[in-house]
């Protein structure tokens, strides 16, 4: 009571002291060379209270006698001038904020030298935005960076593209860097898990992104450099004093979105419909106590998450450390997705030796322990898949039986008949029984260790030696129960893995960064080892003697036993050399080459030289320019240009040049089978990279643009070539360098401060993408379900039949072929017909579909993205409203035509508009029903227009609102800073795409089979800093 009396004392002395001595200030501010500072911020200090300049810099503001004013404008330094009657300001340019530093590969750069396409983010832009992860957070955030997340499992790592699609066999995931070392990325679960390496990282924990995109900023990384390069700088202590921070977050989250499935009476009247019109009789009926169960409420919940950073940090002039802490917690909506982290990071640095010699070390150590659906021997018991086709007619429960749930008392693999003739089809289990007794268990434990030794012996010189490693330790498992489900027919099975993953990084690196007068020279000399390996020993047992036993593998408690591993090893050595120049920071000249050689290819290919360049120049800073009224308006512009070749070590499969004998058994004994043809002739994939742009800033940097056309060809892609069958090729498959892409597109992005005043604050971010794909040759198509890789076409383009719509007469489907004209598929023979339309019912000419009839049915791949992000800040509040966009593609919605099927399960309210009669022809698009025909009707197994819709979408990502502690208050408090938000996520999606979600995906992006839903997420945290 005592503490809140004096802070409240001193507030009420500090207003009667402003009211009792003001003083009138009349100022005007010009910058560095005497021009006059339109709309500079003059705010008396310790308060919001303030004004801002006129159109000549002049100002006038009542202020305390004895007071100071705090004088700031974007790109110039901050004053604080005393309050005196009359006050003359003079701002100099910010040059650290001119001087801002990018992290390049192997090195820095300033940022207004930097001649390459670069996206920078700062990581404090991601860690405001609460998440366990940071790789959603980058999704809109960088142009030509799309980042696509398949669903809404917490564990499942996002799919990240940077300037398209430049491989086909092989991954087009980025190279990840780590503090200047590679790291594993991607999901490295196994089995039925999920592991997304990545998120072993806390968010809070990092400094910088770099995304590095155009061939002059990647080809330093020759092999690896073909989808791009992420460079992550983690933190690091600050000079001044120890200072502790705190993050805290906890949110809720549901589905953004569930299909809308038949209620119980619904599906008895479409059941028994099914059964009537193939002449059979009715299965289904409800039960006397009206059952009506949505199987959505019990396998999906309100998940719930919390996460917690605590660092110290700091710094003297020779020492640099930074500590963290952190722990997450997540409960998926899935009834048993669940994930936990803890992690802990530690970076120092110190001088010594005159400060001729600085020593460093970092540390990331983290432990992820997820669980997650078991989805079985097929599709069947995934939660997705089975609780969309659950009887709503059938309980959940039933006291009865001894699991407590309704599982079928003859066939215990089912659900239960419940009220029906018949159980459920394809034998689906009791999807709430499967999730919480089947098991999905991942835990794995990393270290992320660097060490560097850096000496400078003089102030333009320095050589650094960097170790750095990887080290993943990990544990999965999969336990199926007998009782019911997948299990049921083994008797009980568990399955258990082990894997280890290391890779060393060796790195020399020499610099030199000298200057000549205007002449500027930066060079970089490399040597790098890496070495990988991979252990992976596997154990599973079936046939158990008793369901108690079936948790772990105990000897002597199954019948049948199974083991497997598998050993990988692979080095890369390195050779490369950097330079890059300028003329007063007016023209730029800069290059890499880069040598490379891998253990995975021949050792007459294995050695690949990578090479790049480019060019710019500051028009600005030219008389011409900077002399012209123009100037005023565009305070900096600048040309640029770059080229390179690089490369992808990224085969489908290691040592693909060798001929490969595998383990094989034959009968019981154990043996050895030829498994694998080698190509000794496999080369390195290739890429060529062009890009052009220009950077711009605008009224003394407040606002900059930049903008880039960017063109990649990606030639000498390895495919699975065919071979005769006579040659005795495994697979009549052989690996050659074959295939090739072209991408090309153009990258917009606008930012800067809208509105700067005294209260109010605007900042802005804008990007704008385009990209086309185009497969330029291939040995010859390579079809598959739903897509295709054709010459001429886009990437994945998808294609199938042209569906028709329903033939009004008598509800048959009907598709064009190739030449325009339409096919019938007569439900009762399932043979087609030629469609007249002078007699739509007449059945006499018979004629196929064929392959041939198939059409490309549109890009799975958006051709435009972007995101819109805008904080607002008002005195203490601030609003930040972040908007995604995409569009120009289609998508397969499977899920959509699985959920029409024609046997006996739920479907979705989308089949009442089906076809019942000439009178009744439903929406003209859901054909006739009848039992068993699914795979006719609804041509399973083959894509088709009918399941085609447009993938456009805008989206409302994150919104949230914040409030600061007033630094008078919260240094009364002893805190430096503390702000406190709300915050909700993926709050809203404005799409015609009628699934999930328009970025939703399971097999690749563009087809949408059964994915789990998104997660809508709202969440207070607090942030507090001592």
């Amino acid at each position: 009571m005592k503490r809140k009396l004096t802070i409240l004392l001193a507030l009420l002395f500090v207003g009667i002291g402003l009211v009792m001595a003001q003083t009138q200030v009349r100022g005007t501010i010009v910058d560095d060379n005497g021009e006059p500072v339109i709309g500079a911020t003059i705010l008396i200090k310790g308060t919001y209270q303030g004004t801002v300049t006129d159109i000549d810099g002049n100002f006038l503001l009542t202020a305390p006698t004895g007071g100071t004013l705090v004088v700031s404008y974007v790109g110039y330094v901050t004053e604080e001038v005393p309050v005196t009657a009359q006050v003359m300001v003079t701002l100099t340019s910010d040059t650290e904020l001119l001087d801002e530093i990018v992290v390049v590969g192997y090195g820095t750069q300033r940022k207004r030298d930097v001649t390459s396409s670069i996206s920078q983010i700062k990581g404090d832009d991601l860690s405001s935005k609460a998440s366990p992860s940071f790789m959603q957070q980058l999704a809109g955030r960088a142009s030509g960076v799309q980042v696509i997340a398949p669903s809404g499992d917490v564990t499942q790592p996002p799919r990240v593209i940077i300037r398209g699609v430049g491989t086909i066999s092989s991954s087009s995931a980025p190279l990840y860097v780590i503090n200047g070392v590679p790291v594993t990325s991607g999901n490295v679960g196994y089995s039925y898990s999920n592991n997304n390496a990545l998120a072993d990282i806390n968010p809070s924990d990092i400094e910088s992104f770099e995304i590095l995109k155009d061939g002059a900023a990647t080809a330093i990384y020759g092999s690896r450099a073909a989808n791009g390069v992420v460079l992550i700088t983690t933190k690091q202590g600050k000079q001044g004093a120890a200072k502790i921070s705190y993050d805290s977050w906890m949110g809720w989250s549901k589905a953004s979105k569930l299909y809308d499935l038949l209620n119980a009476e619904e599906f008895v009247t479409i059941a028994n419909e099914k059964y009537t019109n193939s002449a059979g009789n009715p299965q289904a009926s409800m039960d006397a106590n009206g059952t009506d169960t949505n199987w959505y409420d019990h396998v999906f919940r309100t998940g719930f998450q919390h996460s917690h950073t605590v660092s110290i940090s700091g710094a003297t002039p020779q020492t640099q450390y930074f500590l963290s802490a952190g722990y997450t917690d997540q409960k998926g909506l899935a009834i048993n997705n669940e994930y936990s982290r803890y992690t802990f990071y530690a970076r120092a640095e110190h001088k010594f030796l005159k400060d001729y010699v600085t020593a460093g070390f970092s540390l990331n150590a983290s432990n992820q322990v997820n669980t997650g659906p078991v989805k079985g021997t097929n599709s069947i018991s995934d939660n997705m898949y089975a609780s969309s086709r659950m009887l709503p007619n059938v309980a959940v429960y039933n006291p009865d039986d001894p699991t407590g749930f309704n599982i079928d008392a003859n066939d215990r693999k089912s659900l239960a008949k419940g009220p029906n003739n018949r159980t459920i089809e394809n034998t689906i289990p009791n999807i709430v029984w499967v999730l919480k007794n089947n098991k999905q268990s991942n835990t794995s434990y990393r270290l992320l260790p660097t060490a560097n030794i850096d000496i400078k012996p003089a102030s333009w010189l320095m050589y650094r030696m960097l170790v750095g490693a990887d080290v993943n330790l990990m544990d999965d498992s999969y336990v199926w129960k007998p009782e019911s489900g997948d299990g049921f027919g083994y008797k009980g099975l568990v399955n258990r893995s082990s894997l280890k993953r290391q890779r060393w990084n060796f790195q020399n690196i020499l610099s030199v960064n000298k200057s000549f007068g205007s002449h500027n020279l930066d060079a970089t000399a490399v040597a790098e080892w890496t070495n990988y390996t991979y252990n992976r020993f596997t154990a599973g047992a079936r046939d158990f003697s008793d369901p108690f036993f079936v948790d772990e593998i105990i000897s002597d408690t199954y019948v049948t036993q199974s083991s497997g591993g598998s050993v990988t090893t692979n080095g890369l050595a390195s050779y490369i050399f950097r330079a890059n120049y300028n003329y007063n920071s007016i023209f730029y000249l800069g290059g890499s080459v880069r040598r490379d050689g891998i253990s995975n290819l021949h050792k007459d290919n294995r050695w690949g030289t990578f090479y790049g360049g480019s060019a710019a120049i500051r028009i600005s800073a030219m008389d011409f320019w900077s002399k012209s009224p123009i100037n005023d308006i565009v305070s900096d512009f600048r040309l640029r240009g770059s080229f390179a070749e690089v490369g992808n070590d990224r085969l489908s499969g290691d040592f693909m040049f060798q001929d490969i004998f595998a383990g094989q058994k034959y009968g019981d004994q154990p043996g050895i089978a030829y498994y694998q043809a080698g190509n000794p002739a496999l080369r390195w994939e290739k890429q060529k990279i062009l890009d052009f742009g220009f950077d711009a800033a605008f009224l003394q940097n407040r606002f900059n643009l930049v903008f880039a056309y960017w063109q990649k060809d990606n030639s000498d892609i390895v495919l699975d070539v065919p071979t005769p069958p006579s040659l005795g090729i495994p697979w009549n498959r052989i690996a050659q360098n074959y295939g090739e892409i072209a991408n090309s597109g153009i990258e917009l992005e606008i930012g800067g401060n809208i509105i700067q005043n005294k209260d109010f604050i605007w900042k802005t971010a804008f990007n704008f993408s385009t990209q086309k794909s185009e497969v330029v040759t291939l040995v010859n198509d390579i079809p598959y379900e739903h897509y295709i890789l054709r010459e001429g076409e886009a990437v994945n383009a998808l294609w199938g039949y042209k569906y028709a719509g329903v033939n009004a007469k008598n509800g048959n489907p009907m598709y064009y072929k190739k030449d325009g004209s339409i096919v019938q598929g007569n439900i009762t023979n399932s043979v087609y017909y030629v469609y007249n339309p002078n007699d739509p019912g007449e059945l006499d000419e018979r004629l196929n579909l064929v392959e041939e009839d198939k059409v490309i049915l549109g890009n799975s791949l958006p051709t435009w993205f972007g995101g819109w992000d805008n904080t607002f800040t008002y005195k203490n509040f601030d609003l930040n409203v972040f908007v995604r966009f995409s569009g120009g593609n289609k998508i397969a919605n499977v899920t959509r035509r699985d959920m029409l099927d024609q046997g006996f399960t739920n479907s979705s309210t989308e089949i009442l508009d089906r076809w019942q009669s000439e009178a009744n022809p439903g929406n003209g698009d859901v054909p006739k029903l009848w039992y068993g025909k699914g795979g006719f009707i609804n041509r399973t197994g083959e894509g088709t227009s009918r399941w085609i819709e447009d993938g456009d979408f805008l989206k409302l990502q994150n919104l949230s609102i914040g409030y600061n502690l007033p630094k008078n208050i919260s240094s009364m408090l002893w805190i430096e800073k503390a702000r406190i938000y709300l915050q909700a996520q993926n709050l809203a999606t404005f799409t015609k795409y009628t699934g999930l979600d328009p970025e939703g995906y399971t097999v690749v992006p563009g087809v949408d089979w059964n994915g789990n839903p998104q997660q809508r997420t709202f969440l207070i945290g607090l942030n507090i800093g001592f």
